[in-house]
């Protein structure tokens, strides 16, 4: 069959294709919770676990910076989609066939465990998660938003909110969390229990580099500093105190980097074959090239991106 011929079903496959994830993505719009009430459902959330609800100014600002670095790092920068982080994640996903390198947002996260009942861990509840998340970015400011997931979030040993866990570890309030202990509880988010400094300092302190390396690597702060919060002897309420940690490097790791550096470049060159094969104006026509060539510019800039990221970590 000639290109001439195959083309009108080419279209037609295309056309039915894009109307068919069309129809599901407003579907999941439909589906998906209207993110009312924000405050109300953390306040509901707190009620239950005798947690207190303080505003994002009575939250250290070592503790805010520290969860955006490790749990989002573009959180001031996406409109509750972090459509890089779902780039890097695909591999992953796709190679184990599962949903565990989601990248979810501050945000997405948020709707989870407010409007989704803690369950997104199918593909339609992913897309529902996503959907109110653009949502509730569209009704609450990122200030907002933070407050209501520092507030909601658990952190173990029975401590909903960062107010409950602050008091729970160090006996102190929030507003007086050092880098130290602010780095320790935002580890936490991950995997409470895993992380407990109670049950598990060693695996907690591993954590807090990690933290630490995020925010070296945002700009929040220099190595040294980074250095300083593990050098010092972390006191935890009860009069038990977490061992001062010296020579661990806190650059990143070079398989990480090469990683990233690879998997860059292997979007650039994907994109730029796209690039050259919607050069082929007879076989896909006016539009299909143009979308095309969109589509591949956006790879484009995704991988080079991520390669400038790369060189700027290592």
């Amino acid at each position: 069959m000639s290109i001439t011929r195959r083309r009108p079903l080419l279209l037609g496959a295309a056309a039915t294709m894009a109307l068919l994830v069309a129809a599901i993505l407003v579907g999941a719009w439909i589906a998906s919770p209207a993110p009312t009430r924000l405050d109300a459902r953390v306040s509901a959330r707190l009620s239950s676990t005798n947690g207190k609800n303080v505003p994002l100014s009575a939250i250290a600002p070592n503790m805010r910076e520290a969860v955006v670095a490790t749990e989002d790092e573009r959180f001031y920068h996406h409109h509750g989609i972090d459509v890089i982080g779902v780039i890097r994640a695909l591999p992953y996903d796709v190679v184990h066939l599962s949903l565990a390198q989601g990248a979810s947002t501050i945000t997405e996260q948020l709707v989870k465990v407010l409007y989704l009942d803690g369950n997104d861990h199918t593909p339609w509840r992913k897309l529902e998660d996503a959907a109110a998340a653009l949502k509730l970015e569209g009704r609450y400011s990122k200030e907002h938003i933070l407050t209501a997931y520092l507030n909601s979030a658990y952190f173990g040993e029975g401590a909903y909110g960062v107010s409950a866990a602050s008091e729970r570890y160090f006996g102190i309030p929030p507003r007086r969390l050092g880098r130290a202990q602010a780095t320790l509880l935002a580890g936490l988010i991950q995997a409470p229990s895993a992380y407990d400094p109670l049950d598990h300092p060693a695996a907690a302190r591993a954590r807090q580099v990690d933290v630490l390396r995020s925010l070296e690597r945002n700009g929040y702060i220099t190595e040294q500093e980074a250095v300083s919060a593990l050098a010092q002897s972390l006191p935890l309420r009860g009069g038990r105190r977490l061992p001062p940690v010296y020579g661990v490097d806190l650059a990143l790791g070079p398989a990480f980097i090469w990683w990233q550096l690879a998997f860059g470049a292997a979007v650039v060159a994907t994109g730029a074959l796209a690039l050259t094969a919607f050069r082929l104006r007879g076989f896909y026509g006016k539009r299909g090239l143009i979308v095309g060539r969109l589509v591949s510019l956006a790879l484009i800039l995704a991988g080079a991106a991520t390669v400038v990221r790369s060189f700027r970590v290592a």
